[in-house]
């Protein structure tokens, strides 16, 4: 196999993990997250991590529905993990795949870390360096494509019913030594969680105002990937696998 790889990109929760799954098992491939968040130990609840803990040719990853996904789990709450960390690692696993003859599936919501890998970005020279040497891949970029609406409803609901979830893996970060500070840097559900937690916002307010917030990440999200990468819009899993199956093709 040439080095080709897919990128599922897209808001939070659109479907990419799903679908990325989808598309490894017919294509014999092997995921690798793109998320920010998700490559820390203890955050699970709030980062929809899927499936179980395991591993693919040695290295650590989360087993979801028997595919293997790399680069969740991988460094310690508290500790700094950068945009240079996650290059570096991703194209150890890049060329791990494609050594194996499997295809390589990017799946994840932080699109600068897509976006660097795929334009070629030079770690350790800051996030807005890019070399003048493309990358020696293809790559296919697909979106999935759900109502902007739909995906306010889902991250609204969805918070509601982990909120209880979320402030006690917050709890639980805060005992085992890991400070506030690093938590509420961490954003999102951890933020409103740890707020709660101190007493600084009810429980309503605290759902409230992560709603209002993931609102607006959303649309930060699909900003992005307007302007970067050029993804076709996918509204099924079949559009995927045909578009898959032309880009191997090629």
């Amino acid at each position: 196999m040439s080095k080709k790889l897919i990128a599922v990109v897209g808001p939070t929760g659109s479907g990419k993990t799903a679908l990325a799954v989808k598309l490894a098992k017919k294509f014999n491939g092997v995921l690798i997250s793109a998320d920010s968040r998700q490559v820390y130990r203890g955050l699970g609840v709030g980062t929809n991590k899927e499936g179980v803990a395991g591993e693919w040719n040695n290295l650590p990853a989360r087993m979801v529905d028997g595919v293997a996904q790399l680069l969740v789990d991988v460094a310690e709450p508290g500790e700094r993990f950068t945009l240079n960390d996650w290059l570096v690692t991703t194209r150890y696993a890049l060329e791990r795949i494609w050594q194996n003859g499997q295809l390589p599936i990017i799946v994840g919501g932080t699109g600068l870390y897509v976006t660097a890998l795929l334009e070629g970005y030079e770690p350790g020279q800051g996030r807005g360096a890019k070399t003048k040497k493309p990358v020696d891949f293809e790559s296919l970029v697909l979106q999935t494509n759900v109502e902007r609406e739909v995906l306010y409803e889902n991250s609204d609901e969805r918070f509601v019913r982990v909120f209880d979830a979320v402030v006690a893996e917050t709890k639980h970060l805060l005992v085992s030594g890991v400070s506030a500070d690093w938590v509420d840097a961490i954003g999102l559900d951890y933020r409103y969680a740890l707020k709660s937690i101190a007493g600084e916002l009810s429980r309503e307010a605290a759902i409230s105002q992560f709603q209002a917030a993931s609102r607006a990440y959303i649309r930060r999200q699909l900003t992005w990937w307007r302007h970067h990468n050029s993804p076709f819009l996918i509204k099924s899993s079949t559009e995927a696998e045909q578009k898959v199956q032309e880009f191997l093709g090629k």
